[in-house]
């Protein structure tokens, strides 16, 4: 593992910044008894120094970028058109790609949240369930007058509920 501080970055808006950066290289020996080398990269504002490295570069950098990893994959993969044919005009994919990270965002706390895990405690079956239910609920469910004002007056709370896939 190596690393610098405070590296001079001048940005494209000709800001200047001190950046620091860690180079972390992982060897493993696969099933196969081959030896594979991964390289990891993080630029940060925080300063590395001998007692904070190892913690930085696991709890931080790998971590951070597993997250991201996992949520593009979703939004590639999952169902939520990341590689949509929006993306060919650059206003119309940047206001897709916000609809989507909300869309995303929202599935997230109904699939993960207290408040879903506590009406169906059995669960929903796979997120496109949830989707479908959701959307027939949309188009079907009819709210009386003044409900609305009345549920606004509630208080909630959503806590996440441990992922146990």
């Amino acid at each position: 593992m190596c690393w610098v501080n405070e590296i001079a970055y001048t940005d494209t808006e000709k800001t200047e910044h001190t950046v620091d950066v860690i180079e972390c290289l992982q060897t493993r020996e696969e099933a196969t008894g081959a030896v594979s080398t991964n390289t990891f990269k993080w630029v940060t504002n925080m300063r590395f120094s001998r007692r904070n490295v190892i913690q930085l570069a696991n709890d931080g950098g790998r971590l951070r970028w597993k997250i991201e990893n996992e949520g593009f994959n979703v939004q590639k993969n999952g169902g939520y058109g990341l590689t949509h044919e929006y993306s060919k005009n650059d206003n119309s994919a940047k206001i897709f790609h916000i609809l989507m990270q909300i869309a995303h965002l929202l599935m997230q706390l109904l699939t993960r949240g207290s408040l879903m895990r506590g009406s169906f405690p059995g669960g929903m079956g796979s997120v496109k369930n949830v989707s479908f239910r959701l959307l027939e609920a949309w188009r079907n469910a009819h709210m009386p007058g003044g409900m609305l004002h009345w549920i606004t007056q509630w208080r909630y709370q959503i806590r996440f509920c441990p992922d146990t896939s």
